[in-house]
């Protein structure tokens, strides 16, 4: 059978997410047609913007999924049956599977080239390898710091979020290429423990117990270089404020005001942009689906090495989706959320992690 959570119905804006928005069935498992072929999901990686989808009229990538239809979400599996010349069991496909066990899938035209990949050389775990840490979530990282922050070696960075999935791999990147200082921010102590401890974070501060503005000047007294920011709302205010010259701000995310009952003001700091001669860019991974080699290829070796560190958070089994994805609202997880659905295929060579 294909197990599928299908969308109940939408949340309200001031409604958390959580299973009563879904339903769980169970369908006969499709067969592809002509040209298509069909995947069974090893791994799925929940992310906020998926609450995007439940949400009508707000999600800028992709339109609301439509109640009672399966949930979307991008997943790592393997090809199972074919009838496309290209794609031949045993294949390994990430794409937007959907929160189910199965799918029917068809190579996409140009415009969709970011939804679909085959991994040409596959290693276990595919959770990590494709989704996770040296997959999307650390490219996300790698090129919000190299293309949107404009990352120099010496460079004094703040990364908020910073115990989440993308906030814990860009402090470790911003570490590992030479920054003269990282910190994160965060909203509990036990994450900061873990931010310095665990990740080589110089230094980290609870937002919710510690004044952001006064931490933010005593730890960067010449002011911040580069912000890497998933946050958005009064954290990005403060940040603002405290900019150096030629600071770079690269936005990720803005989870703090994104599914606000009422929509929030503006950044009252913005005017430092211009004291600062700085600059504020946006940036979306997508569109650097080609070059996501390049992210591979040092996460992997220093994964390998042993001087990038774990900093993942996955949990097992596809019933816990609707909790996996409500807990990125909640402060739940530590680090790169992820979902194994299935285990990965025996004949896949094994990642092998530095000092094991």
């Amino acid at each position: 059978m294909n197990r599928q959570w299908r969308i109940a119905r939408y949340p309200r804006a001031d409604e958390a997410l959580g299973p009563a928005h879904f339903n769980w069935v169970e369908q006969a498992v499709p067969s592809p047609g002509e040209g298509e072929f069909l995947v069974r999901t090893l791994g799925l990686a929940p992310g906020p913007a998926q609450r995007g989808y439940l949400s009508p009229g707000h999600s800028a990538f992709y339109g609301t999924v439509p109640v009672g239809e399966v949930m979307r979400g991008r997943g790592v599996g393997e090809v199972v049956a074919s009838r496309h010349p290209e794609y031949i069991p045993g294949d390994i496909f990430s794409g937007s599977l959907g929160w189910q066990d199965y799918s029917v899938q068809r190579p996409r035209g140009a415009e969709f080239v970011f939804s679909t990949r085959r991994i040409a050389a596959p290693l276990r775990p595919l959770p990590t390898t494709t989704l996770g840490m040296l997959g999307q979530a650390g490219a996300t990282a790698w090129f919000g710091l190299v293309e949107a922050g404009a990352f120099r070696p010496g460079d004094h960075v703040l990364v908020s979020a910073a115990a989440g999935g993308v906030g814990s791999m860009a402090g470790q990147i911003a570490r590992l290429k030479g920054a003269a200082r990282t910190v994160g921010i965060a909203g509990t102590s036990e994450k900061c423990r873990w931010l310095c401890a665990d990740l080589g974070f110089d230094a980290a501060i609870n937002y919710r117990t510690e004044n952001l503005g006064e931490r933010l000047r005593e730890l960067f007294p010449r002011g911040i270089d580069l912000f890497f920011d998933n946050v958005g709302g009064e954290v990005l205010n403060q940040a603002l404020a405290n900019l150096a010259q030629g600071a770079r701000v690269a936005v990720c995310g803005y989870i703090a005001t994104d599914y606000a009952a009422q929509p929030g003001a503006g950044p009252a700091n913005y005017r430092f942009l211009v004291y600062q001669r700085a600059r504020m860019q946006g940036f979306v991974v997508f569109d650097y689906w080609q070059r996501f080699s390049e992210p591979e290829a040092a996460l992997t070796a220093w994964y390998q090495d042993g001087t990038l560190q774990d900093c993942e958070d996955l949990e097992e089994g596809l019933e816990k989706m609707p909790d996996i994805l409500a807990s990125l609202f909640t402060g739940g997880n530590r680090g790169v959320r992820l979902c194994r659905v299935a285990p990965d295929p025996a004949h896949l060579p094994l990642l092998v992690r530095g000092g094991r």
